[in-house]
């Protein structure tokens, strides 16, 4: 029994097109090198939308999280980051064909993707969703991102008043109802939330003011956000500063520190 049919046995997997399966683990650098079989590009494709749903389909059956959780719980588990943790504690690495390259994050992901495709292909939905639970049981994986996620959030709830918590559980709940999507950079957060509150897409923060520092080879930004916007009767003003050596960048920073003041959540870069 070959080592790829080992560690399927372990995740109770018989039955499957091997070859299939070995192209899910064999990387673009192997073409030419004598093996007969494809890479894993077209399967990682697929792969995506089936990990995407089965999270999807798991976090709203459960019948507990608000939107918003559903979308940061499943934001946290099905990126490229995640994805190549889960496939280092599952211990992947050598299932993976590959010539003169390293392992990547993103190598590692797309392989994780990858291999659920096939077991979609062969197999159905209701074997990759017994497959990814049984991945959880055995790495314990989604218990940690539940439990990080809420306890990030009762460590931002730290030093505020009650009036403070009830503000911020406030503007969450009117994020939500907005359908604000939230696992994006603080830029593209902010601009959400201005296009939808002011229901018009050409309504967006304005970051025409800044200064532009040092060398051309070395530059620093400063971009000035002066901005308000009234939430459930509240005025709050939007009067930040953020510096980086792109434009971009600071643009990204000033967002940031105006979502921090409403308490709009992003992915901070």
């Amino acid at each position: 029994m070959t080592t790829l049919e080992n560690w399927l046995k372990n995740l109770q997997v018989f039955e499957i097109d091997l070859k299939l399966m070995e192209t899910a683990f064999t990387h673009s650098s192997c073409r030419g090198l004598g093996y007969t079989i494809d890479d894993y590009e077209r399967l990682e494709f697929l792969g995506d939308a089936v990990i995407d749903l089965i999270v999807s389909d798991k976090f709203y059956n459960k019948g507990q999280y608000s939107e918003g959780d559903l979308t940061e719980l499943r934001s946290n588990l099905v990126k490229e980051k995640p994805l190549a943790i889960l496939f280092d504690k599952m211990d992947m690495s050598p299932l993976v064909r590959r010539a003169g390259v390293s392992l990547s994050s993103g190598m590692k992901s797309d392989i994780v993707e990858a291999f659920f495709a096939v077991i979609y292909l062969e197999k159905g939905f209701k074997k990759c969703r017994e497959i990814w639970d049984l991945m959880m049981e055995k790495t314990c994986f989604e218990e940690e991102v539940i439990n990080n996620y809420f306890n990030k959030g009762k460590e931002e709830l730290k030093g505020l008043t009650r009036e403070q918590i009830k503000e911020r559980e406030e503007l969450q709940d009117y994020y939500t109802k907005l359908k604000i999507q939230t696992n994006q950079n603080a830029k593209n957060v902010l601009q959400q939330l201005f296009q939808k509150k002011y229901g018009s897409p050409h309504i967006l923060p304005d970051y025409s003011d800044f200064d532009k520092e040092g060398p051309d080879n070395d530059p620093i930004f400063t971009v000035r956000l002066n901005e308000s916007i009234s939430i459930s009767g509240k005025k709050y003003e939007l009067k930040v500063e953020g510096i980086g050596s792109k434009l971009k960048i600071a643009e990204i920073k000033a967002a940031e520190k105006a979502c921090d003041l409403i308490f709009l959540r992003y992915n901070r870069i």
